[in-house]
This record gives C-alpha cells, sequence and structure tokens, in this order.
C-alpha cells in the first residue's frame, strides 16, 4: 500500500554555515524538492535545532523562511528560539509568527544545560501556549563530559535519552499540564519514552516529590506527538500503537542529514508495515500532521 502525499514534520536544511558543510552531499532545494517527489513526500517542515544568540536566531529564521520560498504550498518552517534570552524569545515568537508566518517552532531538548521545564524558561512556555503553538522537541548533546564508548557519535545514543530526559521534567514538573495547549511533536519516536511510560508512572504512588497521578503521567504522554525519524521499524511501531496508540504518530524523516538511502528505506518500510492498517497509515502519513498545520490542509 502506498500513502501517495506523506507530509515530513522532521526535515533540516543544510546551509553553508553548517560546520559539517565539507562533508554532507550535495544539497540545495531544487535537489530536496525531487527526492521529496521521488518518495512520495509532498510537504515538509523545514527547521534547524539550535537556540543561539539573538541575532542569530533571527538570521536563521529568515534563512529557514528563504529556503521554504522555493515552495510555499510544499514547505513550511518551524522557527528557532533565543531560549536563553526572554525577552528576545518572546518577540521572536512575534516576529516568527506575524512576519514569516511560521507554523511553529523546533526547540533544542536543552540550551546550554537548561531544560525546557526550567523555571527560567516559563514565560517562553506560558506565550506558546497562549498561542497554541506547534513545537518539535529536538535532541541536542547534553550539558557535560558524555561517556568515552565504542561508538563516539553521541547522536546515536544521547540525542535519544536526552529527548527522553526533556519529556519526563516537563511531566514530572507539571509544565506540561499547565501549558496544556501546546502541542508537543517528540523527535525519534521519542526516544526511550514508550519504553519506559509504566516506569515513570510509577513515580506517582511511590514518590512524594510530584502530585501528579498515574493516570495524569500514563495520559501526558499519550497527548505527546511523536514522529517517526529514525524510527521506523516493526519494534518501534507496536511499542508507540500499544502504548500511545496511533492518533499521535506523525511521520518524519531527518531528511537531508539523513543520506538519501536511509530515508528512501524508512519511507518504503513505513509504506509495507503491516503493523498498521491502511487507514492508520494515511491518518500518519499526512492526515494528523494537516491537522497540526493548516498549511497542508489542501
Amino acid at each position: 500500500m502506498n500513502t501517495e502525499i506523506i507530509i515530513d514534520v522532521h526535515h533540516h536544511v543544510i546551509g553553508k554555515n553548517n560546520p559539517n558543510y565539507a562533508n554532507f552531499p550535495k544539497w540545495d532545494m531544487q535537489i530536496d524538492a525531487e527526492e521529496n517527489a521521488r518518495l512520495g513526500i509532498g510537504g515538509a517542515l523545514l527547521s534547524l535545532p539550535v537556540s543561539s544568540t539573538p541575532e542569530q536566531t533571527r538570521a536563521i529564521n529568515d534563512f529557514l523562511t528563504g529556503f521554504a520560498a522555493y515552495d510555499t504550498k510544499r514547505y513550511g518552517v518551524l522557527a528557532c528560539l533565543p531560549s536563553a534570552h526572554v525577552d528576545a524569545a518572546l518577540k521572536e515568537i512575534e516576529y516568527a509568527y506575524d512576519t514569516l508566518h511560521a507554523d511553529g517552532f523546533c526547540m533544542p531538548s536543552n540550551t546550554g544545560g537548561m531544560y525546557i521545564g526550567d523555571d527560567r524558561m516559563d514565560e517562553i512556555l506560558a506565550e506558546l501556549n497562549r498561542r497554541s503553538a506547534v513545537v518539535l522537541l529536538h535532541p541536542v548533546k547534553p550539558s557535560g563530559e558524555t561517556p568515552q564508548l565504542t561508538v563516539s557519535d553521541f547522536s546515536v545514543y544521547e540525542f535519544p535519552f536526552d529527548t527522553t530526559r526533556t519529556i519526563m521534567d516537563l511531566i514530572y514538573s507539571g509544565k506540561m499540564k499547565k501549558y496544556a495547549n501546546i502541542k508537543w511533536i517528540v523527535s525519534h519516536a521519542g526516544g526511550a519514552i514508550p519504553y519506559l511510560v509504566y516506569r515513570f508512572s510509577t513515580v506517582a504512588e511511590e514518590s512524594k516529590a510530584i502530585s501528579l497521578s498515574k493516570e495524569d503521567i500514563i495520559n501526558s504522554f499519550k497527548n505527546l506527538y511523536y514522529d517517526l525519524a529514525l524510527s521506523t521499524s516493526t519494534g518501534v511501531f507496536q511499542t508507540l500503537k500499544a502504548v500511545v496508540g496511533t492518533s499521535q504518530i506523525v511521520f518524519g524523516t531527518d531528511a537531508p542529514l539523513r543520506p538519501q538511502t536511509g530515508t528512501q528505506d524508512s519511507v518504503e518500510f513505513f509504506n509495507n508495515t503491516t503493523v498498521f492498517t491502511d487507514e492508520e497509515k494515511q491518518n500518519i502519513a499526512r492526515k494528523t500532521s494537516s491537522a497540526l498545520f493548516s498549511r497542508f490542509t489542501h
């Protein structure tokens, strides 16, 4: 079964200012659009998981919007925020929505060790909540030293772990419940979240540190959206379906930072899986994302 049209909520860009630019294959918007068409991707949200100075953040958002202008019917933008600078972040939310007509935001799991659940982020979360924003939570390297393991690419293991830390903290701190209008899309099928939901829920009964019930915690995880970037496998699909159902799953590729062969394999695996019914595939591929992002309604 072919889903025909996929909306990719987890899609990046490769700019010449990227420190690894020389190591990436040739890329521009024409190449990107041609590859999307070949794979059946009819829409994509462009993002970069960074939080920088106010000036650099404004430049990045203008830069992303310039890329999306290649075809505004097929490309949208998830803008960045200078999370360490509250007043500037509030201004950037206004600028992103009212001037750039961004579709939402992409926030890194932590900014210099300050996680999204930190009290210093409350004004930013309150404004995102007021605007009922869609936010893609994207992992970055955790603050401090990472273990020296055989595989030196910390994105393989630390990224999904940092995603898990961030969401766990947002829920336990009560921020997820307090700012319930924010629609969070969690990268890479939620990192380790689906596997650990039960363990996280036991804290309600075994610790006096939080006031949430077990049901509150489980429902918080079920209300998140989960993208499938770098997560197209039978085990992941089965776990997500069992833990959160299929109404909260959306498609993502991690292109073009992921090689074309990997992106193609992910799309083909998703199209051919028997874990999801045809109707569920249609919802995951585009209908749920269309409901989140009005740009792609038609």
